[in-house]
């Protein structure tokens, strides 16, 4: 599923850019390009406030990030299994979180400066802890959600097939079966898109200011 999400963001980003590098300073976007727009504005506006200063370089890179993990986290509504569903995808965005902001850091700072500082062992666990409990969060929250989704399910099951037995007039227990068992699958599926939909999306998007916070953070020491 992690393919099929960039495979589908890459040509998406790749029509968007193309119809968007054809406007006009005097067009007016509408539709999917507003809504383009307004997001990079809004990713560019949240970045720029973190960072303050030079922040045009690493805008694309976290704007990227926020992107896929909303398209992550609510892939599960299409079918698919949420990527970050497995420990080793969310393990992978902690590694990359942690070597993306080790690289910011000593480019954007004096590398001797950081490299004593990682002498600390209490500086090294805060460096190595933080990025690695991001993704576990993400992996938790999305995990979560997708056990919840799947018991509700099966309680709706067992609870039909407890009024089938206990109701003995044929017609009524069949009845009553399907309808409880309607209900279930309906509950369980308003639950598995409340998770999907809302608690994924605020995931990706505290992932993604954790990221710029802590990213701005390295260039300023």
């Amino acid at each position: 599923s992690s393919l099929i999400i960039t495979t589908i963001l890459s040509i998406a980003l790749i029509v968007i850019g193309l119809r968007v590098k054809r406007l006009q300073p005097s067009d007016v976007p509408h539709g999917l390009l507003l809504i383009a727009v307004m997001f990079v504005d809004m990713v560019n506006g949240t970045v720029k406030n973190v960072f303050r200063k030079e922040w045009r370089p690493y805008a694309p890179l976290l704007m990227t990030i926020l992107l896929f993990l909303l398209f992550a986290n609510t892939i599960s509504l299409f079918g698919l299994t949420a990527p970050l569903s497995n420990i080793q995808v969310a393990m992978s965005f902690s590694i990359f979180a942690f070597a993306s902001i080790q690289i910011v850091g000593y480019t954007a700072t004096n590398p001797f400066k950081r490299a004593l500082s990682m002498l600390n062992p209490l500086n090294l666990i805060g460096e190595i802890s933080t990025p690695f409990a991001m993704g576990l969060r993400l992996f938790g929250n999305l995990l979560s959600g997708s056990i919840i989704g799947l018991m509700v399910f099966r309680g709706g099951y067992e609870l039909a097939a407890y009024v089938y037995h206990l109701i003995d007039i044929p017609v009524l227990n069949g009845a009553a079966f399907a309808v409880i068992q309607s209900i279930g699958l309906g509950i369980g599926a308003f639950i598995h898109a409340v998770f999907d939909i809302f608690f994924g999306a605020i995931q990706a998007y505290v992932f993604f200011m954790l990221f710029t916070i802590f990213m701005s953070l390295a260039t300023e020491e």
